[in-house]
């Protein structure tokens, strides 16, 4: 399997009140890392600069949609570094997946695993961006297995209903 790494730096700032890294700065650890290892599109630019989607070239450029993040372990002091594995488990036509792995040094389970859903628009027009061959072969690189998920038990089914956040009707 194809992957990306990327050693990442846990800060003070990283540490919740429980004292162990929160959910917030895992999230921001994966980006940071996504940004090293897909290219940074700095405020206001126009591309990706850096990384695999220097092969964009300014056509396109990637949103995140969604993210899954699943904490399977506390992580606290005195670890200084966590390791991202990321991988693209699917490509669509302008759409993919890209899946990450954290690990602790010493360890051989991930301490979260996630999976964003992510899509190419068109630098000039913001619509959907269909990859051509040579941009599928790039992300192709990095091929990898679909992560799974614990099921969210506990919580109560949405059998068809419309809530207010997905329709923004409803009430709160």
């Amino acid at each position: 399997m194809g992957e990306l790494v990327a050693d990442l730096d846990v800060r003070v700032s990283d540490l919740g009140p429980s004292g162990h890294v929160n959910n917030a700065a895992f999230v921001r650890l994966l980006d940071e890392a996504r940004s090293r290892l897909l290219g940074d599109g700095p405020q206001g630019a126009r591309r990706h600069r850096g990384g695999i989607l220097d092969a964009l070239g300014g056509s396109a450029r990637l949103v995140i949609g969604q993210h899954v993040v699943e904490y399977r372990r506390e992580v606290r002091p005195p670890v200084r570094s966590l390791r991202v594995r990321m991988w693209i488990p699917v490509l669509g036509s302008s759409s993919l997946a890209l899946a990450a792995a954290v690990y602790e040094d010493g360890h051989d389970d991930p301490v979260v695993v996630a999976e964003s859903s992510a899509v190419l628009l068109a630098s000039d027009t913001g619509r959907p961006w269909p990859m051509d061959e040579r941009i599928r072969e790039v992300f192709g690189r990095y091929p990898g297995p679909r992560l799974a998920f614990r099921a969210r038990v506990g919580l109560p089914a949405n059998e068809g209903r419309q809530d207010s956040v997905a329709t923004g009707r409803g009430s709160a």
